[in-house]
């Protein structure tokens, strides 16, 4: 009989049962690279590059078998292709402000 370093009878049991079972392995999560890439080339670059170097680590990441790292990286790729948009869109929004103004100062 082979020797265990476990004593109770129900750690045994649990343990023989975690061999068992299959590895559940969750789905690869959207790495949203094009989200990333669009906000870096339309909207704002520095946010945007930030978004590009978290949607790459995903595959990666996933490959590696590191589930939730992979998760938490597709999560920050997302919000910061997100903020980035909003900034762009904000500076867009200022940008036409201050040149409608200027224009109509001209008049």
């Amino acid at each position: 009989m082979e020797e265990t370093n476990l004593e109770n009878p129900v750690q045994i049991e649990t343990e023989q049962n975690r061999v068992n079972e299959p590895e559940q392995v969750p789905m690869m999560p959207n790495n949203n690279m094009i989200l990333a890439i669009l906000t870096t080339v339309c909207c704002c670059l520095p946010l945007g590059i930030v978004a590009v170097i978290k949607a790459n680590q995903v595959s990666s990441l996933y490959m590696a078998k590191q589930y939730a790292a992979a998760q938490k990286s597709a999560d920050d790729a997302k919000k910061w292709a997100l903020i980035g948009l909003a900034c762009g869109f904000v500076f867009d929004v200022l940008y036409f402000i201050v040149c409608g103004a200027s224009a109509l100062m001209n008049l």
